[in-house]
């Protein structure tokens, strides 16, 4: 297979993206609206000089067809290189999601505007969290414009469909599919959230609890005494600093990817699942219940020390919590970097030869020179 023709045959087998962005981008377009009395304010009496300005604002950030323009077309650059679309299809496209999205955003303004305050306030109250009560209350909020989600996402499926090839049509109705289920997904978890079961750490867009049942919030699980700093330092680290140690949970995806560049056979593929197998097994050696601990008290402290004064923010106290959070990964970096090397040992030379031609094609098709490959 000639270079470019496999680097065409590589882009078209990644997963396709743009039409989850679209929804996404959806979900964030229908509350930038002009602002309205807010429901959970009581209007300040008018005499009142102190409270004069302690009610929403009357004007706010709203979309425009400009910003609904602009969204529509960083969408159709994704689609016009997975589908390969003409210039007239792109611009066809390109107006029916701009139309698709103004007009979403006109009949959902108020609930949308309502879920985007209630969710700004408690994410920057809760450090991007959201408590079980909270969540309840958002879920309640959301239930309205969920119908008109699915129906947007039909709508769009729809039209595009229109504009497309028999073959472009057959690869866009997957990718209807993934968006579709991605609404399923956050229909199902405001169900649960209503039902007041949410995750730990869980905001409108992720909630733990979905893949581990044990990550549910519960009255018994919180402790009266914590000290509030470290309740904050403790979850900000279990939602986000743990995952910089879970470099094992990423091997599958690369074991995948290589598969992709090198065209693995069957022979290679299966060579390649064990070592992958191996590797996690070592991996859970090392990630022993003592060691995450360690890991995770090292964090909290760090994030502590971030809340302190200077000397003790940016000064040896830090250095040695960070020197010793180096140690403790240190293992696990290093069988991350034998994993990769051993799986990149499997092809052979026509096929590292050719993945490499299709890599620096692809760099100078995008406009570099003497591409470092």
């Amino acid at each position: 297979m000639m270079p470019q023709a496999r680097h065409s045959a590589l882009a078209r087998r990644r997963p396709a993206l743009p039409l989850v962005h679209a929804v996404i981008l959806v979900l964030l377009a229908a509350p930038l609206t002009a602002q309205e009395t807010s429901e959970h304010l009581a209007p300040p009496p008018e005499d009142d000089p102190a409270s004069r300005y302690m009610k929403p604002t009357t004007l706010g950030l709203r979309l425009t067809p400009e910003i609904a323009g602009a969204m529509s077309r960083k969408i159709v650059e994704n689609m016009s290189r997975e589908y390969e679309l003409s210039p007239d299809q792109a611009a066809s496209i390109e107006n029916i999601f701009q139309q698709r999205l103004m007009r979403f955003a006109h009949e959902n303004e108020k609930t949308g505007q309502r879920m985007i305050e209630f969710m700004m306030a408690t994410m920057i109250e809760n450090d991007g969290r959201f408590p079980r009560d909270k969540a309840q209350e958002f879920a309640k909020m959301a239930k309205p414009m969920l119908p008109n989600l699915k129906q947007l996402v039909s709508d769009i499926g729809a039209d595009v469909g229109k504009e497309m090839s028999m073959s472009q049509r057959l690869r866009f109705t997957g990718d209807m599919t993934k968006a579709a289920a991605g609404i399923t997904i956050f229909e199902t978890r405001m169900k649960r959230w209503e039902e007041g079961t949410v995750g730990e750490n869980a905001n409108p867009f992720w909630d733990p609890s979905e893949k581990d049942p044990s990550a549910v919030q519960t009255d018994s699980g919180e402790d009266p005494n914590e000290h509030p700093d470290l309740k904050r330092a403790r979850l900000e680290v279990e939602r986000w600093s743990l995952w910089e140690v879970n470099i094992d949970g990423e091997w599958p995806e690369y074991v995948k990817r290589a598969g992709e560049y090198y065209e693995f056979d069957e022979k290679q593929k299966t060579a390649a699942e064990a070592i992958l197998k191996q590797c996690q097994e070592r991996a859970g050696a090392i990630k022993s219940p003592e060691w995450t601990d360690r890991v995770k008290k090292n964090r909290i402290a760090r994030r502590l020390t971030r809340r302190s004064r200077d000397e003790i923010r940016e000064g040896p106290v830090a250095f040695a919590l960070d020197q010793e959070y180096e140690r403790l990964r240190r293992p696990l970096q290093e069988l991350d970097a034998e994993f990769k090397r051993r799986i990149d040992e499997l092809p052979d030379a026509r096929q590292r030869a050719a993945a490499k031609d299709a890599a620096r094609q692809m760099l100078s098709d995008r406009g570099m020179q003497e591409p470092p490959i």
